[in-house]
Order: C-alpha cells, then structure tokens, then sequence
C-alpha cells in the first residue's frame, strides 16, 4: 500500500549546495548584465543586439506561415487584382453599351430638332 508518487524524495545536502550554487551564479551574471548597461561599449553592443534580434523577429515574419506572411499577403494582393480586373471589364462593356445608348439619344435629339425645324418652315412659307 505505499504509493511511491505521493512520496517526497528528500535532496541530499549535495544537491541542496549545487542547485543553491547554480541560483548564486545566475544572481552574480544577472547583476554583472545590470553592472556592464553602464559600460558605453556594452549598452552599444546591447542596442546592435536589440536591433539584430528585431530584423531576425521580422524576417521569420515575412518568412512564415501567418497572416503578415510574404505569401499570405501575396494571395490577399491577387484576390484584390482579380476583383479588380473583373470591375475593368465590367467597366468596358459598361463603356461600349453606354456610348452606343448615347449616340441613340444624340440621333433621336437630332431626328426631333430635324423635325421641329421643317415644321417651322413649313409654318413660316404658309
């Protein structure tokens, strides 16, 4: 009836000195970084450091699959220069019905001035 996953296992002294060592040594290198921002040449190398870790974030950006992807946005770009072509050609056959409407409407104002002007003649030789 001992179950061995509800026991604690006791760290031996060894253990307790190394895991103790290892959280010294990172509390000694943690302030060595805050120590060394004052140094010019450091903060310098830190800034290059900051900016490198920047364009690398940005080209794995434009490299990757999600939305701000190189080839996500490629696929949005195509879909808006297909609807776009589709409104061209919308537009040019609306150009080519619309243009022969109004050469119908010019020939029917002209046929209707036509006869108002030989009523008028027909009018005044009376």
């Amino acid at each position: 009836m001992n179950d061995n996953s509800n026991t604690r296992k006791q760290r031996t002294p060894a253990e307790i000195i190394a895991e103790t060592e290892a959280r010294l040594e990172r509390l000694r290198m943690k302030e060595a970084k805050q120590q060394a921002l004052s140094n010019p040449t450091v903060a310098a190398l830190m800034e290059q450091k900051t900016q490198v870790q920047k364009d690398i974030r940005e080209a794995k950006k434009i490299l990757g699959t999600g939305p701000q992807s190189a080839d996500a946005r490629i696929a949005k770009h195509e879909a808006w220069i297909r609807k776009i072509e589709i409104q061209r050609e919308e537009a040019w056959d609306t150009l080519g019905v619309t243009e022969q409407r109004l050469g119908e409407i010019d020939r029917q104002i002209q046929a209707e001035l036509a006869a108002l002007a030989s009523s008028k003649d027909s009018a005044a030789e009376a």
